[in-house]
């Protein structure tokens, strides 16, 4: 009996230096590998950009136009008797628009339709004459661009349409005209065709002088 017992502890002894030894020669575990810090997702501040700052420019400032006043009181006192106008009572003078003051012949106002009117500014005038297809507007103004005495084709027109009609525009002693059509009625029933680029040249063409200083 004793004899087993010592056989039995014998054989755990040798079985536990087995288990050791069989560990012993297991190599250790790889270390965990170093994860460097992440760096900040935040980018660096960029430079603000420069102010936008736009090329100078020279300044373009309206001027009074020379006004060829001479050829105008020549030409009034040489218009034809039959050149008739509305009669404005324009003064004359010093009085007088700052431009001489031209003027449509031979325009009839529809019955019950308003009367045609005048109206002296500050730079010019403005003539207003009711019309049955369209109003037409003569306007003259001595306000330019540039220099004042730049040269300028007085015998030149330009024909331009616009969305409610038209207008011619010229020059004539040194100030500047224009003589504008707006078309009466809704778009498409007359739009911009109600006067034709011949008539309105003509009519243009037709301005005779009713006044000057």
């Amino acid at each position: 009996m004793l004899r087993a017992l010592i056989m039995v502890s014998w054989l755990a002894f040798v079985a536990a230096c087995g288990d050791v030894v069989n560990r012993g020669d297991e190599p250790d575990p790889a270390p965990a590998p170093e994860i460097p810090p992440a760096e900040s997702e935040t980018a660096p501040a960029e430079a603000a950009p420069e102010p936008f700052e736009p090329a100078a420019r020279p300044s373009v400032r309206p001027e009074s136009a020379r006004i060829d006043w001479s050829a105008a009181r020549r030409d009034l006192a040489e218009r034809p008797a039959d050149a008739e106008t509305a009669n404005f009572g324009i003064e004359s003078g010093g009085s007088a628009p700052p431009v001489p003051v031209l003027l449509p012949t031979g325009i009839v106002t529809p019955q019950g339709a308003s009367q045609p009117a005048y109206r002296p500014l500050s730079d010019g005038y403005y003539a207003n004459y009711p019309g049955t297809d369209y109003d037409i507007t003569v306007s003259g103004t001595n306000r330019v661009y540039g220099a004042a005495g730049d040269e300028r084709n007085t015998a030149e027109m330009s024909f331009e349409r616009m969305a409610a009609g038209a207008q011619v525009s010229l020059s004539r002693y040194g100030a500047d005209y224009l003589v504008e059509f707006e078309c009466k009625g809704y778009p498409g029933a007359r739009g911009d065709n109600c006067v034709s680029e011949e008539d309105a040249m003509q009519i243009a063409r037709d301005l005779v002088i009713a006044g000057t200083r």
